[in-house]
């Protein structure tokens, strides 16, 4: 009786655990629908729940919850085909209605999906390094895939859907700047050069596309990090990531593209940008892993650290030093320096 009794227990308390993620994870994907600007931010941590539930409750059940929140996705998005902008203007609804809900579920299914295949990295204790990889190359392959099927279901080519999706995006940004009270002369400004950022981005979008990937797999592991350490639990492959330092062979690919750039040709420098673009946040995580260690080692408060990082974010300029800083790390060592000064100073105080 007993032992019936207990898992009679166990299986409320699963199905409650199951429900908690599936609501966080609606919650969220409303968030990101419904208010645009503050939905830029909780699109980063979509896949929190799925990524912590799965380490938590197992496969089958992160699995499950995935499966589940996807479905209900679908229909709510089914149910209100208005593309999620109803209630900011009319002038945003004109162009929200024309959104690809398809497109849209993929977005939201990449996002499921990237917690849940993170998810399974950690469990399986692989590298950091192999973690990433192994969750940018599973997630594009499965959002490639599942996108060259929606092209094919839809009888477009994959270029004009593309081309199209940019197209209402920026318009619906221009919509939303309006609305926002933005100066006409600076409206007037962007509007004229829709045409060439549409080029631009249609050409880039392979590297924009896996350096958001990676900025929300780096996000989500930094927050699953901070939420085992406080239930008292350590992945090895977590730890001292304030010492997580880039091969140091990659430099010189770096190097290379950089010198590909300088050859005459549209669509090699098109390529060799794109694969500067999806290196750069490897420098930017090296960088942002010095400033860690050097803030770890100088016992900076709290506050001051997370000022800084709000004062990087927020000005785009620091976050080039923070490559830079990343980049040539490579020849001069940061975090070594900082342990020889602090040495220095131990002596002198002895």
């Amino acid at each position: 009786m007993e032992i019936k009794m207990d898992n009679s227990i166990e299986k409320h308390r699963l199905v409650m655990e199951i429900f908690s993620a599936i609501a966080i994870s609606m919650l969220i994907i409303f968030l990101t629908t419904y208010f645009p600007i503050f939905g830029i931010f909780t699109a980063f941590i979509l896949p929190m729940p799925i990524l912590y539930f799965r380490l938590k409750l197992g496969r089958n059940s992160g699995a499950l919850i995935m499966f589940v929140v996807f479905a209900m996705t679908f229909v709510a998005t089914e149910l209100f085909s208005g593309g999620g902008q109803s209630e900011i203007t009319g002038s945003l609804q004109d162009v929200s209605d024309r959104f690809s809900i398809s497109i849209d579920l993929l977005f939201y299914g990449s996002l499921l999906l990237t917690g849940f295949a993170l998810g399974e990295s950690l469990e399986l204790r692989l590298s950091i390094e192999k973690s990433f990889i192994y969750t940018v190359i599973s997630t594009l392959g499965v959002g490639s895939a599942l996108f060259f099927l929606y092209a094919l279901s839809t009888g477009q080519g994959i270029g004009s859907i593309v081309s199209g999706y940019i197209s209402d995006n920026l318009k619906l940004t221009l919509a939303l700047y309006e609305d926002m009270g933005m100066s006409p002369e600076n409206i007037d400004i962007i509007e004229n050069s829709i045409e060439a950022i549409q080029y631009v981005l249609i050409r880039m979008l392979p590297a924009l596309i896996t350096t958001l990937l990676v900025f929300v797999i780096w996000v989500n592991t930094l927050f699953i990090k901070k939420i085992l350490t406080k239930k008292g639990i350590s992945i090895a492959e977590l730890e001292n990531l304030n010492q997580w330092k880039a091969p140091e062979h990659l430099v010189w690919v770096v190097i290379v593209l950089v010198l590909l750039m300088i050859i005459p040709g549209k669509n090699l420098k098109i390529v060799a940008l794109n694969c500067i673009m999806i290196l750069m946040p490897i420098y930017f995580f090296q960088g942002i892993a010095i400033m860690s260690f050097i803030f770890e080692r100088k016992k900076f408060p709290p506050l001051l650290k997370v000022s800084i990082y709000i004062i990087i974010a927020i000005q785009q300029i620091f976050i080039l030093v923070i490559i830079g800083l990343g980049f040539f790390d490579t020849w001069i060592n940061f975090r070594k320096i900082g342990i020889l000064n602090d040495s220095d100073e131990q002596s002198l105080d002895g």
